[in-house]
């Protein structure tokens, strides 16, 4: 049974979100390959495992479950609406972590050096933790508002606004700042900042999940 509902997540996956993830890594490795010098060399690696990556990741997951070409044969089927969920958000997680890993060993090759944002665990949870949370967000929004524009409107807007406003959440919004560990990896605050999101994160997916289970409303 469990092989059958992967074999189905597969055969009604949108190729965009596969092609998507790889199409924004082969872009930047070739503006990292134009650029000499190591300072813009390493602030194009933070723009993309810091900020590009989370965005893309929340907003395909926006369109994750509810833009299914048989979402009503799917709601008819067994199925846990939990799995469901885990499912379609597990596999773009996936498909930007490999992404993810693929940059940061190209740019071990490109003499990118990393080392500000800590060790290699900490490096990964530069992109993880904001990606989680803007996942988590774009996954949820589109099942409260029964619509994938909600989820996809409310992670491009938090982005934007916390990019724009960045001294102003650094200052007054610390814990729910998605970027601190990229703009202040050496802040006294960014575990609890980090264990704040992926809080944040797992309740949405909750909210995601009890939604999900009310399959009138998508129909």
């Amino acid at each position: 049974m469990q092989r059958a509902s992967l074999k189905y997540v597969w055969l009604t996956y949108r190729r965009d979100q596969l092609w998507f993830p790889a199409a924004l890594l082969v872009l930047f490795l070739v503006f990292v390959l134009a650029l000499r010098h190591p300072a813009a060399r390493f602030t194009l690696a933070r723009a993309y495992l810091g900020f590009v990556l989370p965005l893309s990741a929340g907003l395909l997951a926006a369109y994750a479950v509810l833009d299914d070409p048989a979402l009503e044969l799917r709601f008819a089927t067994p199925q846990r609406a939990l799995t469901t969920l885990l499912e379609r958000v597990g596999l773009i997680l996936g498909v930007h972590a490999v992404a993810a890993l693929a940059f940061e060993v190209a740019g071990v090759g490109l003499g990118i050096d990393l080392a500000p944002f800590g060790g290699v665990f900490e490096r990964q949870l530069l992109w993880l933790v904001p990606m989680l949370a803007l996942t988590a967000l774009g996954a949820a929004g589109s099942l409260a508002g029964a619509q994938n524009v909600v989820g996809a409107f409310l992670v491009g807007g938090l982005w934007l606004v916390e990019l724009m406003m960045r001294g102003w959440c650094e200052q007054n919004a610390k814990p729910l700042f998605v970027f601190l560990g990229v703009f202040a990896p050496a802040d006294p605050a960014l575990l609890f900042n980090r264990c704040t999101l992926l809080g944040v994160a797992l309740g949405l997916l909750l909210v995601g999940w009890r939604l999900l289970l009310r399959r009138e409303r998508y129909l």
